[in-house]
């Protein structure tokens, strides 16, 4: 029997609710039991911390414990940890040598390298995502409404420019993520079905916010093989 030691985070504490417990940290529990199943969780720890902020007292606590029971480290998303790649690259080097493992549920085979890639392409998306905001509210200026005051920024025009971007973007990100589960789930020979109830138990949606199906997963895992193809 594996024994696992869980570290939740949530970003402020504007998100906890009521018994200090927030929706997103339930999500997190419901998605990390479902993994266990019949294994120990002999902790778990619950953070509320900006992703942005490195210092962690209470991952801290949860990597010292693992180490000292030699259970397994485990994250819903590696985003949880950070969505910084100088911080996860550093925790990456104390865990090592700590001797900790460490399990992420959206990259099933997490390894060194795989989390140099996941980690670097998350920050690239963050910055396409601040960029195509600033080209955005750019766009609206040379049509004439005006930025800059409190005010004016909560116009309709600059409201539905901002989200259509900011829409657009998430989606994407949202797919890109997606696609580097599915990827890793074909890669171990699970059929569609499977990786579509393995993306809906980590609480992945689609970009409509539905479940994942088979052939939902099929098309994202059509497009990243044309996408690889047409950049090789």
């Amino acid at each position: 029997m594996t024994q696992y030691i869980a570290y939740y985070r949530v970003s402020t504490k504007k998100q906890v609710g009521t018994n200090n417990i927030s929706l997103g940290i339930e999500a997190q529990k419901t998605s990390v039991k479902h993994f266990i199943g019949t294994n120990e969780l002999v902790n778990e720890y619950v953070e509320v911390e900006s992703g942005k902020n490195n210092n962690r007292p209470v991952l801290e606590q949860a990597i010292q414990q693992a180490h000292k029971t030699g259970a397994t480290l485990i994250i819903a998303k590696l985003d949880r940890l950070s969505r910084e790649v100088s911080f996860l690259f550093q925790l990456r080097d104390r865990i090592q040598k700590s001797g900790v493992s460490i399990k992420s549920l959206d990259i099933p085979d997490l390894s060194t390298l795989n989390l140099g890639i996941y980690s670097t392409i998350s920050q690239h998306e963050r910055e396409t995502t601040s960029n195509r905001t600033k080209l955005a509210l750019a766009e609206l200026k040379k049509q004439g409404v005006k930025l800059g005051s409190p005010k004016n920024l909560t116009t309709d025009a600059i409201q539905k420019g901002i989200s259509s971007v900011m829409e657009n973007a998430r989606s994407n990100d949202n797919n890109r993520q997606a696609q580097a589960v599915i990827k890793n789930c074909i890669a171990q020979g699970m059929s569609y079905n499977k990786t579509a109830d393995y993306l809906n138990g980590l609480n992945f949606k689609t970009r409509y916010g539905n479940s994942f199906q088979a052939t939902s997963v099929m098309r994202l895992y059509d497009r990243l093989i044309k996408d690889l193809k047409l950049a090789a």
